[in-house]
């Protein structure tokens, strides 16, 4: 009886698999030669002919245009803020795109600093660049960090010593209170009102105040006299009201040289009188008592 079950049992299993066996057989009936099983398509073909023309020519390097194509961001910091970085890419990078994260590579592919600017252009203490030029691709434009700040005097030791050296109201300012970017010169009316109505506020420097040493008024022999008159009213008035050839002469055709300057009057006139009567009154305003408005002679009729 056990005998029977057993040979039973392997019947069914034969039968099974000559059964799935046949299935696979009719499944690909019909299948054309080379093709997958799975989707009935060629496989790809990896042994296609080389086409060595198309390697045949030396490619030309980019051009600062055809990198901007990809990296448009540095593109842009470069063309608004580059100064002298405005360089061919590859005088900075002598390789591209081979940056491996497994190797860690980054800071081997990127320039230094050093690599151009030999000796270090701010001196010995100044040598970490990207303090204060955080954007190599704009190094015109840096932020008015706290080292940055603390440093002008390193590069900008004329200004900080005129500050010194003549102290002023301006003297007590640090240096970002005015320039509060990089580069920026503020025009006088950030905090200066005009010396009279339309004064145009270049003038403030070429005229009379240097800025770091406002008090120190220097100006032109073409100085508007309204601007005189601002300090000086009036002397100002009276003097643009005389009916004298003075009031046609401006304030620094005769205070020339520095503020305070009172010339003689030998400076223009020579020997306006005659020799007997200079010799009398030596002193011209013995009688011409007020420069800016001095008498006029009175023609009779």
């Amino acid at each position: 009886m056990r005998l029977s079950r057993i040979s039973h049992q392997l019947m069914t299993v034969l039968i099974a698999s000559m059964f799935f066996m046949g299935l696979s057989v009719c499944t690909s009936f019909g299948q054309q030669p080379g093709t997958s099983s799975a989707t009935g398509t060629k496989p790809i073909d990896t042994r296609s002919a080389p086409t060595p023309e198309l390697y045949a020519a030396e490619p030309e390097p980019l051009t600062p245009v055809q990198c901007g194509q990809c990296h448009i961001s540095i593109y842009r910091d470069i063309k608004n803020d580059g100064g002298r970085h405005k360089l061919q890419c590859e005088k900075c990078h002598t390789r591209f795109h081979a940056y491996n994260p497994s190797k860690q590579n980054w800071q081997q592919l990127m320039p230094k600093c050093s690599n151009c600017h030999v000796p270090a252009p701010h001196g010995p203490k100044l040598t970490d660049c990207s303090s204060c030029h955080g954007n190599p691709h704009a190094p015109k434009k840096m932020p008015m960090s706290t080292l940055l700040v603390n440093s002008c005097s390193t590069c900008h030791s004329q200004p900080f010593e005129s500050l010194q050296k003549f102290p002023s109201a301006h003297t007590k300012l640090q240096c970002q209170s005015c320039h509060t970017s990089h580069g920026y010169i503020p025009g006088c009316n950030a905090c200066h009102k005009p010396h009279y109505q339309g004064q145009p506020f270049a003038t403030c420097a070429s005229e009379c105040h240097p800025v770091h040493m406002p008090l120190q008024i220097k100006y032109k022999k073409d100085a508007d006299s309204r601007t005189c008159g601002a300090c000086h009213a009036p002397v100002h008035t009276k003097w643009s009201k005389s009916p004298s050839k003075h009031a046609k002469v401006s304030c620094a055709s005769c205070h020339h040289t520095k503020h305070g300057y009172i010339p003689a009057c030998s400076e223009c006139h020579s020997l306006p009188h005659s020799k007997e009567l200079h010799n009398r009154f030596p002193l011209c305003l013995t009688c011409h008592q007020d420069p800016h408005d001095p008498p006029v002679k009175q023609r009779s009729k």
